[in-house]
């Protein structure tokens, strides 16, 4: 009898070929257990939040594949309740772009993902609500960021026009709307949709710059968002050069062969003991697959030992304990049943190669020099649960990066932030004032460096 094959959370990226899926609760009992196990951290970025408010209030980051609710208590200023999921527009998309070419391809395609998020964060706020006993008629004010095509979607907005030149929003948003037009469950409440640069870089490098203090700071600094879409930016409160770049769904474990998100069941960190390879996986237990993070450390700790060359090619050693075969090609055994296959090095490859040549290509529109950065602030899910020296390994961080510091949901911090006090929203403005887009697609300088750092 064939063995039949287990969700890993392929799911979670698309439509789930198993009969038992871990993504819906009303399917899988399991789902919410694997839900819980994803953290959106945001300690030590913001300053302390202080408002003359009372009541309840939410900040809310769509993110391309999480989406995370905070529900604050202005009297206390405190959080008291987080929620969070995988976006469900990720089984219409993975990406920013297939969910703009989804709506242009797609009569109905902008109601279904608008349906889709909104539906998400009704239950999201359910949640929230169930739990800490908050009713949803306390809720006065709402803050939502995004990236720009998370945004119009959200706000029922055609992202179509950023798909095709010159890349035109039909909004930079900034702006307040009732939540009652939005679609969300919040009787009487407003919502602040948060200011977007240009349409690849949004609200949520907005509000990560806010929450990094790029508004208030002489220093040059550099924000890394490493995800799904890879925003960088660079600068400080007189300048802001920012870049998207189509780093791919690797680093989020997606399109990997034994890939899955970073929930319970999944490696997030490899290391090498006594010649024998050392696994974590989140929630413990047998391994079900690998996320980003376990993606990053097992190829860095392979090409330190000479398994991985630079190039990324598996080496041909046969006789190579770490070495196995699957389909007739050589892969990368981490446990008996997770693997990495050569075309899982590329996926990885390419993405850490666009992030990298984003970073370079910034340095030079700013006619700087790597060692004129002095801090880094990674964000993101992956950027904060990555292994730094891994990633210096692969050339994903350059070794001459002098400061490197995890913020964790630095997008989610800053919406937060203006939660609480109006007055952010003024910085955030300031902070697209003083940007400045930087269009990678044509650059010749971005292709060679991109190029150089396939390498690792």
């Amino acid at each position: 009898m064939e063995k039949e094959l287990v969700c890993r959370g392929e799911c979670l990226f698309g439509k789930c070929p198993h009969k038992h899926c871990i993504k819906f609760a009303q399917q899988d009992a399991e789902a919410k257990d694997l839900r819980a196990e994803m953290k959106i951290l945001t300690d030590g970025v913001m300053p302390e939040l202080k408002t003359e408010k009372t009541g309840y209030g939410i900040a809310v980051d769509i993110g391309t594949t999480t989406v995370v609710a905070y529900l604050y208590h202005f009297d206390e200023a405190k959080c008291i309740c987080v929620k969070s999921r995988i976006n469900a527009q990720a089984s219409l998309g993975l990406d920013v772009i297939s969910r703009i070419k989804f709506c242009t391809d797609q009569n109905d395609g902008l109601k279904k993902m608008n349906d889709a998020i909104i539906k998400e964060l009704n239950s999201l706020m359910d949640e929230a609500f169930d739990e800490s006993g908050v009713t949803r008629e306390q809720i006065a004010e709402c803050v939502i960021t995004g990236n720009t095509t998370m945004l119009h979607l959200l706000a029922n907005l055609s992202p179509v026009s950023m798909g095709v030149l010159p890349f035109e929003p039909l909004s930079t948003f900034g702006c307040y709307e009732s939540a009652e037009k939005l679609g969300i469950a919040l009787p009487g409440a407003q919502c602040y949709l948060t200011p977007c640069m240009s349409a690849f870089v949004g609200g949520d490098i907005t509000s990560a710059l806010l929450a990094t203090g790029f508004a208030g700071s002489d220093e040059i600094c550099l924000l890394m968002d490493i995800g799904t879409n890879g925003e960088v930016a660079i600068g400080n409160k007189d300048f802001i050069l920012s870049t998207s770049t189509a780093a791919g769904p690797a680093f989020e474990g997606a399109q990997i062969s034994c890939g899955m998100a970073g929930v319970k069941g999944a490696i997030n960190s490899v290391d090498a003991l006594q010649g024998k390879l050392k696994t974590t996986v989140i929630g413990g237990g047998n391994a079900q697959g690998l996320c980003g993070s376990g993606l990053l450390d097992t190829i860095a700790l392979m090409r330190k030992i000479g398994v991985i060359d630079e190039t990324g090619r598996i080496a041909d050693e046969t006789g190579s304990r770490f070495i196995g075969e699957k389909d007739g090609e050589p892969v990368i055994l981490i446990t008996d049943q997770v693997f990495i296959t050569q075309k899982d090095i590329r996926e990885l490859q390419t993405a850490k190669a666009a992030v990298a040549a984003g970073v370079l290509s910034l340095v030079k529109e700013a006619e700087m020099q790597v060692k004129d950065i002095k801090r880094v602030y990674l964000a993101g899910g992956f950027g904060n649960y990555m292994n730094q020296q891994s990633a210096t390994e692969i050339g994903l961080l350059s070794a001459d990066f002098r400061e490197v510091i995890s913020v964790g949901n630095a997008a989610g911090a800053g919406a937060s932030m203006a939660l609480f006090d109006r007055a952010y929203e003024k910085d955030m403005n300031h902070l697209c004032a003083v940007g400045k887009h930087v269009e990678l697609g044509s650059n010749p300088y971005f292709m060679d460096k991109y190029v150089e750092c396939m390498y690792f």
